[in-house]
């Protein structure tokens, strides 16, 4: 049974994962920060529930295939002439020292136009949303817009833990008004890197700051930032994810606990909690794509590996727990020309 609720509200996109140079036999996933935290949710068995405004298109009918597979509810992802379905190709690579990377396109590799990108709610449909919403336990959301905002609000009177991962500061007004109703702010120090200059006293009861392979650090009820390190992979395949990863662990652990007040939390478990997201991003890593995990391994078998990892401290320990694919879900394999037939 699935007790906990997760709403969410933000950028749900097609993503287009090509590995190497070669444009042709993409794998076609639901991406996005918003669409891959509440669809890794649905798989740690939370109930998810998107806001999101797409188009009406065949990308639209690929993401919901796919989020259809991993029981994410889609009774607020509205399909409409004037939405738009974002598409990222995420292509992995390797360095010169024959290590993963990856990088996100977007623009059309085969005219070089820009391809459909993110736009949010219309703020005039927030209230049809609430009225129909059912109780929600979190809420999350990682695009600052008016619709948002309102609908982390409603969330926030009713009680709802709200949990913000913004992709940039650009818009300030905004911004410190999804701070004043935040409880959790999580955000990369490459994507807003004057947060803790502009903001050296605590905005939120929980502020982290990740920092890809050296951890992340984090406040908690105080201004003084604490580091954790991160766990070490070795032979990894994709890093891509690994943030988004984290943040549905963090989520899934602080919404397990019977305390419903973040304030009322102590330390060890906020910590503990930090460490279950740093793990399931680490494991990802071994996978090709965003969620590449969740197409590769049960729900049974991730504990096990989870449980594994906390010991050792190393993710090479786990190569023997990989197993077959378990949920019957086949990986749509299309000619990017038709991915791109839209846009």
């Amino acid at each position: 049974m699935k007790n906990k609720t997760c709403a969410g509200t933000g950028l749900i996109a097609l993503d287009v994962l090509i590995k190497g140079k070669s444009d042709h036999n993409p794998k076609i996933f639901a991406g996005g920060s918003c669409g891959n935290v509440l669809s890794i949710l649905s798989y740690l068995n939370l109930n998810s529930y998107p806001i999101a405004r797409l188009g009406n298109n065949d990308a639209t009918d690929l993401v919901f295939e796919d989020l259809e597979k991993w029981g994410v509810n889609l009774d607020f992802i509205e399909k409409e002439e004037k939405g738009s379905t974002p598409i990222i190709i995420h292509r992995i690579l390797e360095s010169p020292l024959n290590e993963p990377k990856h990088r996100f396109e977007f623009r059309n590799p085969n005219n070089g136009k820009w391809l459909p990108s993110f736009r949010p709610v219309l703020a005039k449909k927030v209230d049809a949303i609430q009225n129909s919403l059912p109780k929600i336990d979190v809420f999350y959301f990682d695009r600052v817009s008016r619709s948002s905002i309102e609908l982390a609000k409603y969330a926030k009177m009713q009680g709802a833990l709200i949990f913000f991962e913004p992709s940039s500061n650009r818009d300030k007004k905004q911004f410190e008004e999804c701070l004043k109703i935040t409880d959790i702010i999580k955000f990369s120090d490459q994507r807003i890197k004057s947060y803790k200059e502009e903001y050296p006293n605590i905005q939120t009861v929980l502020e982290i700051e990740t920092s890809g392979k050296d951890g992340l650090n984090y406040r908690f009820k105080s201004n003084k930032w604490k580091k954790l390190d991160s766990f070490s992979i070795e032979n990894a395949v994709d890093t891509a994810g690994a943030g988004d990863w984290c943040s549905a662990g963090i989520i899934e652990q602080l919404s397990s606990e019977k305390v419903n007040n973040l304030k009322d939390f102590n330390e060890e478990i906020i910590i503990e909690s930090l460490k279950y997201g740093q793990v399931l991003g680490a494991i990802n890593c071994l996978y090709d794509g965003a969620r590449g995990l969740m197409y590769q391994v049960d729900k049974l078998t991730l504990d096990k590996m989870v449980d594994l990892v906390s010991e050792k401290k190393l993710i090479s320990e786990i190569s023997h727990l990989m197993m077959k694919p378990t949920n019957n879900f086949e990986n749509s394999i299309l000619e990017l020309d038709v991915i791109l037939k839209s846009s």
